[in-house]
Order: structure tokens, then sequence, then C-alpha cells
């Protein structure tokens, strides 16, 4: 199909279904799960003391967040209950954020991988070096190259919309040679982080599993291996969820991506088929939040703890109990979190 346009303009109102219903839950899981990621990570920087993991997490959510309510609005204008008419920038402007936002995921997912990684297998080297203002400062450097990567797309690339027609992209399907430079870039580079983040979490999977067996050598960095089966299961549950994200949302569109680029004349059947991966990549926003911070295990503890504290005055009159049981909660919730730094890993 030469003129991808002309398509939307000829079809652009039969997704009005699709965006009430499935657009709108996504738009609220995604806003719920990152706001309140984002509050837990505050509410509990005096115990992790915003190390660099807690760094990455925080601008993880940040930008998740942003992402979403940006590309919500932007739809919105767009859709076909708004007529509105673009003039070419909006369309401009929204394929160049997603082009950094989806950069700015990937690279964070990657440091947190490599970053889990160090800490394992290289514990000496780690410490070494994670005090080090430059690794501190490793969030800002991510956003200044994905700033500069994304505002490639302005001289190389020419942008249209993607379908169902509610939000704008680099245009893959053009058979012009210079719109491909960026978006071969950017294929390349989401491919490149995608394989160096499945490697490291697997090599950290690795060496949880010989941490289980005994396997100390990782003692001297903040992480310890404890033999309790719920820490370790827990930890290895983070990371399958990782690998397994980043396996569904990132590889499906990039490896689509290329072929669409360098396949012969697209079908209509091709373009409505791509927006399946676009919505696999879109899932990594709303995910996110709930694998690297809510559902980590000493969250978990810390909710169950709170509705337990909500419902024990209820349950006793005797002040001597209600003070003991509290401080062997506080107790066990302080051994928990120094036995396993499960959000850490």
């Amino acid at each position: 199909m030469s003129n991808f346009s002309d398509y939307c303009d000829r079809n652009f109102t039969h997704t009005i279904p699709n965006f009430t219903v499935s657009f709108g839950f996504y738009i609220g899981l995604g806003v719920l799960g990152n706001l309140v990621a984002f509050i837990l990570l505050l509410k509990q920087s005096k115990f992790h003391k915003w190390k660099v993991f807690y760094r990455l997490v925080l601008m993880l959510v940040c930008v998740d967040l942003a992402g979403i309510v940006i590309f919500s609005c932007i739809s919105i204008i767009e859709s076909p209950l708004t007529k509105w008419a673009d003039s070419g920038s909006l369309c401009k402007v929204e394929s160049i954020l997603i082009s950094f936002i989806s950069l700015t995921n990937l690279f964070v997912v990657t440091f947190i991988a490599i970053e889990r990684f160090l800490a394992l297998w290289h514990p000496y080297f780690y410490s070494s070096v994670k005090g080090h203002p430059l690794a501190m400062l490793s969030p800002v450097a991510i956003v200044i190259v994905t700033a500069v990567l994304a505002s490639l797309a302005l001289t190389q690339s020419n942008f249209v919309k993607i379908y169902p027609c509610n939000f704008c992209f680099i245009n893959i399907y053009s058979k012009n040679y210079a719109d491909y430079i960026f978006a071969f870039v950017y294929i390349i580079i989401g491919l490149v982080l995608v394989a160096v983040a499945i490697v490291m979490n697997i090599l950290v999977a690795i060496a949880l599993s010989r941490g289980q067996r005994g396997y100390s050598r990782q003692r001297e960095s903040r992480i310890y291996i404890t033999n309790d089966k719920r820490d370790y299961c827990g930890m290895l549950f983070q990371i399958g969820a990782a690998i397994a994200e980043v396996a569904v949302c990132w590889i499906p569109i990039m490896i689509r991506m290329l072929i669409t680029m360098t396949g012969d004349e697209t079908s209509e059947k091709d373009i409505k088929n791509n927006y399946l991966f676009f919505r696999f990549a879109s899932w990594a926003l709303v995910v996110d939040p709930w694998i690297y911070v809510l559902l980590r295990r000493e969250i978990i503890i810390n909710i169950c703890i709170f509705f337990q504290r909500q419902q024990r005055p209820r349950l006793t009159s005797s002040g001597d109990a209600v003070e003991r049981k509290s401080n062997d909660e506080r107790k066990s919730l302080a051994n928990d979190e120094k036995r396993a730094s499960y959000g850490t890993i």
C-alpha cells in the first residue's frame, strides 16, 4: 500500500468501540499502577536511600506514567469523536515522544538488569562503583542519550498515522530508503538492548539458583542470598517476569517493523495485523510498575500488616497484647527487609 495516509483518511471511523472500551481500561490500569508505585517509592525512600536501582525504577515509573498520560491525551484529540484535523505538527511531536519514551524504557530496563548482574557476579567491583557520582547520575545520562537519539528522527524520517489511525509513528511503510535510516537505528538499538536485558537477567537467575545451593560469593555485595525458599521464589518470579515482559512486549514489535520495512508491498491485512504488535509494546508501560515495585514481597507484606493493624483494635481489649503483637510484627518486617533485598535484584 503506497499511500498509508490515504488509508487512514478513508477508514478512520470504524475504530470507535476499541477506543472507548479497551483503551479506557488501558489508561485506567496504567495510571493507577504507576501512581501507586510512585507513591510507594517516595514513602520508602528512608529505607532504600535512593540507591542506583531505586533511581532507575523511579525514572522508569515516571516515564511510563508520562507516556500513558501524553499518548492518551493525543489519542483522544486524534480520535474520530473529535473530528480534529491535524496539520502534521502533532503527529511529528507524538512520533518523537513515542521514540523517546520507548527507548528510555528499554535503556532503563537494561541498566537495571546490568546493575543486578554486577551486584551478583562481580560484587567487589560493584561495591567500588555503586556510590560513584557517575553511577548515581545514570538516569540523567539515559535521558540525554535517548533525547538525542529521538531527535535524530526530525532530520531523517517522516511520520504517518498508524492503524487504527489514532496515533503516529515513524513511517515504516514508505519505500523511500532515506526514511529507513532512523527506523533502522531505532530497531537495531532496540534489539541490542532487549538482548542484553534478557542475557543479564538469565545470568542473574543462574546466580540466584547457585546461591540457593550455598553459592555465597555474593555476600560482599548488597544482596544476600538466603536459604528461605519464599525469598528465593520471589526473586526468581521477579526475574522471570522481567524476562517475559521484554520478550513479549518488545521483541515482536522490533522484528515486525524490520519485516515490514524490508518486505514487499504492504497489504491492508498487514497494516491491521501490525497494530497488535504496537499494543504489545504499549503494555510495557502498564506492566513495569507491577514487576519492579508493586509485586515485591516486602510490599505485599507491608500491605498485609497494614490491614492487620486496621482490624487489631477490634479483636482485643488488652493494651499489652496489642503492643506485643505490634512489636512482633515490626521485628518480623525488619528481619524480612534485612534478610532479602527483594526489590533491589
